[in-house]
């Protein structure tokens, strides 16, 4: 459940910033129920996307800067362990999970 619990505070973080009502860093990351740090590097993963995230000290909110947002989706779905290696010729899904959130961990 950690990558559904990690898509979810990803979509949430989006939601914020999109709305921009983020507050400062610690009341945004408290909300989060994360670190700063770990709220600036999910903030630093976005930028390495090519979106730009500013931060308004005026208006106490981050902000997407560039006309660039990020729109974040994802379904799961269970199946079977024959259609699971129909669709990924033997190759396990939970290999796959556990390589593309390795770097999450």
């Amino acid at each position: 459940m950690k990558a559904i619990e990690q898509l979810e505070r990803f979509q949430q973080i989006i939601k914020m910033i999109k709305h921009e009502k983020t507050g400062t860093p610690e009341e945004f990351a408290n909300y989060l129920h994360i670190g700063k740090r770990r709220l600036y590097e999910h903030l630093d993963n976005f930028r390495e996307m090519g979106v730009q995230i500013d931060y308004s000290k005026q208006r106490n909110t981050y902000y997407f800067s560039n006309g660039h947002e990020i729109e974040l989706s994802y379904s799961l779905k269970i199946i079977s362990k024959e259609k699971t290696k129909e669709i990924f010729g033997g190759f396990s899904i939970f290999n796959l999970q556990s390589a593309f959130f390795m770097h999450s961990a």
